[in-house]
């Protein structure tokens, strides 16, 4: 009965769930099951067609994609600006499947926010040393200012099973974290208060919160991007 409820549960989730576009979106742990993908390469080219294989370690390091004329196309990560992957119905399965783990876990994913992405989009990012690696973008609607990444292997939360159900726990507990596409940092759940300040110093009305929740960084960057004007915003519009 009880796996027969929880199915219940996540179908009339994962249909009619109705969240809003400030939720950062739930990393996928393995590559997105879709062939379709597309490739924008640094020097604004782009190449269209059939994925046929990555490379990944901390992050992707290598892109295999076969184009519509059927060419193949075996591209370093140094090369590219971003990898996108349409979302076709196996991966919203795989985006359920794999953010469902707890009870906890599934209330907290944004099943609105996976259905308005085209496609799961992994973008270039300099990691400490000058390495570059492809990493998944989990703001790609307010990313102008601040980028977030999947952290590859981060620690998650400890979970709390009851039964066969895992009831809490299965939460991110780490993400990486770019402004204005400088080298990624780490952001961590025991560390958000000073990594908040760090981070959004240049916005007054943000800066007043006296105790930022992690979970709540997705709302954070929204209205930094979307509601503070700073001085970096000065410069750029500026030149």
């Amino acid at each position: 009965m009880n796996k027969i409820l929880l199915f219940l549960l996540v179908f009339w989730l994962f249909t009619l769930f109705q969240g809003n576009s400030q939720t950062l979106l739930p990393p996928l742990e393995e590559m997105p099951l879709s062939k379709k993908a597309f490739v924008l390469l640094k020097d604004g080219s782009q190449i269209n067609g059939e994925l046929l294989n990555t490379t990944s370690g901390r992050g992707i390091n290598k892109v295999v994609i076969r184009d519509d004329s059927g060419q193949r196309h075996e591209l370093k990560a140094d090369k590219i600006f971003e990898f996108g992957i349409f979302s076709n119905d196996l991966v919203k399965a795989q985006y359920l499947n794999e953010s469902s783990a707890s009870i906890k876990a599934l209330f907290k994913t944004d099943r609105s926010a996976v259905k308005l992405n085209d496609y799961v989009v992994f973008r270039n990012a300099q990691l400490k040393g000058g390495k570059e690696l492809l990493l998944q973008l989990l703001n790609p609607h307010f990313d102008d200012k601040i980028q977030v990444y999947h952290s590859v292997n981060s620690r998650k939360s400890t979970a709390l099973r009851k039964g066969t159900i895992t009831v809490t726990g299965e939460m991110q507990r780490a993400y990486l974290v770019s402004k204005y596409g400088a080298q990624i940092s780490k952001v961590k759940k025991e560390n958000y208060k000073k990594a908040f300040e760090n981070l959004f110093e240049d916005c007054p009305n943000l800066i007043e919160i006296r105790k930022p929740k992690f979970q709540d960084l997705g709302k954070h960057i929204f209205y930094y991007t979307n509601d503070c004007k700073t001085i970096a915003d000065k410069y750029f519009l500026e030149e």
